[in-house]
């Protein structure tokens, strides 16, 4: 049981993590699929972003935690705080890219598909928030250890 719930935190955060390094390495594309779905951005936090513009900024902070958050889960450091942001994350994928509800023809399919394995996803990140970062991590080698609190 310990081997299979160290695989499973191994391998769920693959996906985010590889999805996450594609994002940062063309940001762009994910800028203009945030802005062609409508993602609602405050304008109010333009200022701040130092002229960059939004919808690019939104495409550096979703690859940003994706990569981080999946190397806390991939690691075992902090997983469950890394897996709900991952979970949270992915529910927001639903609601604002893969939402079938307003669609109809192949459209419908394809995107009820992708929510579906989204809604699976974050089935396994859950399962991770409920149980900590499990046997093999970080977190528990380091518990181990005298001395460290």
């Amino acid at each position: 049981m310990n081997a299979a719930f160290t695989l499973g935190r191994i391998l769920i955060p693959l996906v985010f993590i590889v999805a996450g390094i594609q994002k940062a390495m063309n940001v762009g594309a994910i800028a203009k699929m945030l802005a062609d779905n409508n993602v609602p951005i405050p304008d109010q936090i333009v200022p701040y972003l130092g002229g960059i513009p939004k919808y690019e900024a939104l495409g550096y902070l979703v690859a940003a935690i994706e990569i981080v958050c999946g190397l806390m889960v991939l690691i075992g450091l902090k997983a469950r705080w890394g897996a709900l942001l991952l979970a949270v994350l992915t529910a927001f994928t639903i609601i604002f890219v893969h939402h079938f509800w307003d669609m109809s023809g192949q459209a419908f399919y394809d995107n009820m598909t992708q929510a579906l394995k989204n809604l699976s996803i974050m089935g396994g990140l859950l399962l991770v928030v409920a149980m900590g970062s499990g046997p093999g991590s970080m977190e528990r080698n380091r518990r181990a250890q005298p001395g460290i609190k």
